[in-house]
């Protein structure tokens, strides 16, 4: 009978010491705390408390790393188009100078005889080996070489080719 007054006495103090505790405090890697303490953290629930806290963390943090894996995966599609994109305007451009190193030379043949397009020919001339020697992104190589292109077709309709 005594034993069941002690114990009695002592369920109030083990609800208040259950009360007392935080999820923060539960942690099952602190060995610091007491044996009333991890009564009180199994008891009370802190610890699912806590391991509830943990998963919801690990579950923001995978949506999080899916993101960042879509953001990644997006930006090495951009870049691989960019680089195809790139090569594309290159052999554009090959095609392009082609096309003019080809009109100039049949140019170059028809203004020997003609002293007036033969000026016009050599200044053409010197800009496609500038166009073709200078730096400059391909964009505006683009452009110079359209503006010569054009240039080159004028001198054509002059000669009547």
């Amino acid at each position: 009978m005594i034993k069941k007054n002690y114990l009695l006495a002592l369920c109030p103090l083990f609800f208040l010491v259950g009360c007392s505790t935080t999820p923060e405090q539960c942690d099952p890697s602190n060995t610091d705390i007491g044996i009333m303490d991890k009564i009180s953290c199994n008891y009370s629930g802190n610890y699912q408390k806590r391991i509830d806290q943990k998963k919801q963390i690990l579950l923001n943090e995978q949506r999080a790393n899916q993101q960042f894996k879509e953001i990644y995966a997006t930006i090495e599609k951009q870049k691989n188009d960019t680089t195809l994109s790139i090569q594309q305007k290159q052999a554009e451009q090959q095609k392009l100078q082609a096309s003019l190193n080809s009109l100039t030379t049949e140019i170059k043949a028809k203004t020997k005889s003609r002293d007036d397009l033969q000026q016009q020919m050599n200044d053409i001339d010197a800009q496609l080996k500038k166009v073709n020697n200078g730096g400059g992104s391909i964009a505006e190589k683009q452009v110079e070489l359209e503006e010569l292109n054009t240039k080159l077709q004028q001198l054509q309709k002059a000669l009547n080719l």
